[in-house]
């Protein structure tokens, strides 16, 4: 259904009719501030929201309904925002009649406000803000009920109603409040600092982490040590987060700290500059010319850390002569990183889609000329828990007949989430678009089905499960193209499929013993390798 705004000639109404909400709005609010609207059993009413609240109400609103994945209805939107106050006071709850919403309250309605009848118009901000100011007019009324609601903090209000605005959609929709989301941008962007994590207690904070190739470790520090000041400020009996906030600042500052070294007395001061400090997320081991390279997550350093550990392999005696890239247990992160570690291996062609309803949201990935790995053997671990991205990977490299993947069926995430920032500096996540793999179709909820399934071997010899697979060459042909022509609603056929390798999360060193035991072998490796190429041939070019 499309919403159709007022014509020009209905525009006078339309303005009107936002006038009369704002009036209405503020009549509520200073009704509740005299506590003269029937309730004057009811004292110490708050004021109306600060702009901060109605900004980020209109802010979310607004996203949901127009970016959300699947449409909903603004309506419908609002009972939910407000809804979400329930998590504060269980006492409240919110209805809906075709012409009003409806206020309750201890199991009693204690106000009606109609609704706007086709008044939404998506190129009038004005519009917009009717559906805010009728949330702060239901905010305020539940205020002058509920002592709950009233004394609790900002921010805890803000959750509650972005949280309710977002809790009827998919799983993967999210908010995050202000120290939640910068945690999460310090995990994919990094943070300007020295690179340590500190443990605080009753004497001076400790060091935990000194993240590889950091100040911290360039400076000297390692784990144990004790920071005793920071920039002159004696640290004794602070919290690590206090300590860890003086040791953030502008990037190419310096700090100053005073450190003990683990097991020793002695007392060292350093001077460290400060530089953005990015997560590691690419373990690797360079074993019999083989890269075995376990990639944790994505973030916004994870492909061009997998390519160094390329090059290195590359300039050992004798060559890179195969790759094991272990995606298991990597639920996904930055997708423009995705797309970029699985470049790494191809040349030109597809790697991927994205579909969706808003056109921002719309992307064809293709690879660029050249692999970085020079054709060289490749073979994909997954489980269980690799999803998103992560399975954008696989299910490309896969498809294009460039990797062998080895494991159990993956998680199933084929959706992509919009991370956007709040007025509060709280971040809502919800889902705006799927994926597809380069045959076109989408793993969402069923995940990306492996050549090898390891997931019923008993860990004991690692040329069973190559063996199997050889044999049940034509099979497992048969159940990708199963796989790729499966319809999104069939739950049945969904379970079945997914049950012929059931996903697993063990984690172990077998797959890899699996896996290097594939590469050494080239005929095997091109056999599976090539498992389904009749089937994708025309999605992409092949020359």
């Amino acid at each position: 259904m499309v919403d159709i705004g007022p014509s020009q000639m209905e525009r006078p109404a339309f303005q009107n009719g936002l006038r009369q909400w704002r009036r209405i709005g503020a009549a509520v609010g200073l009704c509740l501030l005299q506590a003269a609207c029937g309730t004057p059993q009811v004292a110490g009413i708050t004021a109306p929201e600060d702009p901060q609240t109605r900004e980020l109400i209109t802010q979310t609103i607004e996203l949901v309904a127009s970016r959300y994945i699947d449409p909903i209805s603004r309506d419908q939107i609002l009972v939910n925002t407000l809804d979400g106050l329930s998590d504060i006071d269980a006492d409240i709850r919110v209805g809906i009649t075709p012409d009003d919403l409806v206020l309750q309250y201890d199991q009693r309605t204690i106000r009606t406000i109609p609704l706007p009848q086709d008044m939404y118009d998506p190129a009038n901000p004005d519009s917009t803000q009717i559906w805010s100011e009728i949330t702060l007019s239901g905010l305020a009324s539940y205020r002058a009920y509920s002592p709950l609601l009233r004394n609790s903090p900002t921010l805890d209000v803000q959750s509650a109603l972005v949280s309710g605005a977002i809790r009827n959609l998919d799983r993967y929709s999210r908010y995050e409040g202000p120290k939640q989301a910068a945690t999460a941008r310090n995990r994919r962007d990094g943070y300007i600092g020295i690179g340590v994590r500190l443990i605080g207690g009753t004497g001076y904070p400790v060091v935990k982490l000194v993240h590889p190739e950091s100040p911290a470790a360039k400076a000297g520090l390692h784990p144990g040590d004790q920071v005793l000041s920071v920039n002159g400020q004696d640290m004794y009996g602070k919290a690590s987060t206090f300590a860890t906030a003086l040791l953030h600042g502008e990037e190419g500052s310096s700090v100053t700290i005073e450190v003990n070294s683990a097991g020793t007395d002695a007392v060292t001061p350093m001077e460290i500059m400060r530089e953005r400090v990015i997560d590691r997320t690419v373990f690797a081991e360079f074993r019999d010319n083989i890269l075995i390279a376990r990639v944790s997550s994505f973030n916004s350093a994870t492909a061009t850390a997998l390519g160094d550990n390329i090059l290195k392999a590359q300039l050992y005696k004798g060559g890179l002569q195969g790759v094991v890239l272990d995606l298991r247990g990597n639920r996904g992160g930055l997708l423009q990183q995705g797309v970029a570690v699985a470049d790494l291996f191809l040349e030109n062609g597809a790697i991927g889609n994205t579909f969706s309803r808003v056109t921002a949201a719309r992307h064809i990935f293709k690879a660029d000329a050249n692999d970085l790995t020079n054709g060289a053997p490749l073979v994909v671990l997954i489980d269980g828990r690799t999803a998103s991205s992560a399975e954008l990977v696989a299910a490309a490299l896969q498809d294009r007949n460039r990797a062998v993947l080895i494991g159990s069926t993956s998680f199933g995430k084929g959706s992509v989430q919009a991370i956007n920032d709040l007025p509060n500096h709280g971040t809502l996540t919800f889902t705006w678009s799927r994926m597809t793999a380069p045959s076109g179709y989408t793993f969402d909820r069923i995940g990306i089905f492996p050549s090898i399934c390891t997931q019923s071997e008993d860990g004991t010899n690692a040329v069973h499960p190559v063996a199997d697979a050889l044999s049940q060459r034509e099979k497992i042909a048969s159940m990708m193209v199963k796989w790729r022509n499966l319809e999104y609603q069939d739950e049945k056929s969904r379970r079945e499929l997914r049950n012929v390798c059931p996903a697993n999360s063990s984690g172990d060193l077998f797959d890899v013993k699996v896996a290097l035991e594939l590469l050494k072998n080239s005929p095997d490796y091109k056999n599976l390798a090539f498992i389904g190429q009749q089937e994708i041939a025309d999605t992409f070019p092949t020359h």
